[in-house]
């Protein structure tokens, strides 16, 4: 979705994170010897668990059949998918997956037959079936996201139009313009949209759009946070709480957390990220679905992949936690002044390069932004030499 989103309040040591997660599994095997069920890993807000459970409880009473959701974050989800995948057996009937791990955890789950996920997946958006078709359609998506500006409106009263005005606000606050800069998939997030704003395939690391874009990046960086080399999305999130920032590039997340500190929509809103050279851009995050090949339960699970993604539990998550539903017959969250931004790319989101180096590309323009922003290098000769060490590596 996100970009390998980690959520506040699970944040913690991943080791006892891990170790969570095989003891809530060794619970729900014990468990299962009792009553069969269904397992479902998806990664919740503590937030958003009652509501989640609350929309499952209607596919309990519907189908007679019990659900234990098992609320995780993703990169503990595509850790047990795998270990279950080497074991040869599972506990797990369904699963999310953040729509960057697709490609590396689609060996562990099974393909779906497009006639089996009829009719909810006519109703879906293409681009991001596209997104979970690798070699066949093995994901579906769940609930989509993308970035927007999140900005003090208090402070900057409008939010930048373009990057001009970007540079404008940054040189008027200097230290209070942040980009999410520790090298995780994040920083890409951060990255691609300026680079395919200015006309970058965000494919080529020294093409002339992604050129345009770090020379940008360099004008920018004496003006930025000095956090930003650590800040990752809760980090970053939390500086603006503390008004330590006045602008930087989040998920629709953190809106609600604002929300919930009464910080939103009043100062804190957001808006469009600002025209480049060639338009506005924002990368296409989201959760999708699989149902893992060890799966106990598979005809079970595809029941409930249907009940997930049925118009009206769509427009229910929609409703009640504000997700960015992929059916092109739920219109984005109604989220007043608060999601106004986000809601105002929807028609800008483009997925990341699929292609089988993604990792080592999404690392290359991390090392290049942090090369350019951080050590202050030549920003043509930063992206030239990482486009030659690219061509080397193949």
């Amino acid at each position: 979705m996100l970009c390998d989103l980690v959520f506040p309040r699970f944040a913690g040591a991943a080791m006892r994170a891990w170790a969570a997660f095989v003891v809530a599994g060794a619970v729900l095997v014990s468990c299962r010897r009792e009553r069969a069920s269904l397992t479902a890993a998806v990664a919740l807000l503590p937030s958003e668990l009652p509501v989640y459970r609350a929309v499952v409880a209607d596919f309990e009473r519907r189908s007679g059949l019990r659900v234990v959701v098992v609320p995780q974050q993703y990169a503990d989800i595509r850790r047990a998918l795998a270990a279950e995948s080497v074991a040869g057996t599972g506990t797990l009937d369904l699963v999310e997956l953040d729509v960057y791990a697709l490609a590396s955890a689609a060996p562990h789950v099974c393909p779906f037959a497009p006639a089996d996920v009829e009719p909810e997946l006519d109703a879906l958006s293409p681009d991001a079936v596209r997104a979970g078709t690798i070699d066949g359609l093995r994901f579906l998506p769940h609930r989509l996201g993308w970035q927007a500006v999140v900005y003090d409106h208090a402070a900057l009263g409008r939010p930048p139009e373009d990057w001009p005005e970007l540079l404008a606000v940054a040189r008027a606050h200097p230290g209070k313009v942040a980009f999410k800069g520790s090298l995780y998939e994040g920083l890409t997030c951060d990255v691609l949209p300026f680079v395919w704003a200015a006309g970058g395939s965000g494919e080529v690391l020294d093409d002339a759009g992604a050129l345009a874009a770090f020379r940008f990046f360099a004008e920018l960086a004496p003006y930025l946070h000095p956090g930003s080399a650590t800040f990752k999305e809760p980090t970053v999130a939390e500086a603006m709480a503390r008004g330590e920032i006045v602008l930087h590039l989040n998920w629709p997340f953190v809106m609600s957390l604002y929300a919930s500190q009464g910080l939103a929509p009043e100062p804190i809103r957001s808006a469009p990220l600002p025209h480049g050279p060639h338009g506005r851009a924002t990368v296409l995050g989201g959760g999708y679905l699989g149902i893992p090949c060890n799966a106990p339960h598979r005809a079970a699970a595809l029941r409930l992949v249907h009940h997930l993604l049925a118009r009206d539990v769509q427009a229910e998550l929609a409703r009640r936690l504000g997700w960015f539903s992929p059916r092109r017959d739920v219109a984005v969250a109604d989220g007043g002044e608060a999601l106004a931004g986000f809601a105002a790319m929807r028609a800008e989101v483009r997925p990341r390069p699929a292609r089988a180096d993604y990792r080592a590309l999404s690392r290359r323009w991390q090392e290049a932004f942090r090369a350019v922003v951080f050590e202050h290098r030549d920003p043509d000769a930063v992206l030239h030499a990482a486009a030659s060490e690219a061509v080397k590596s193949r």
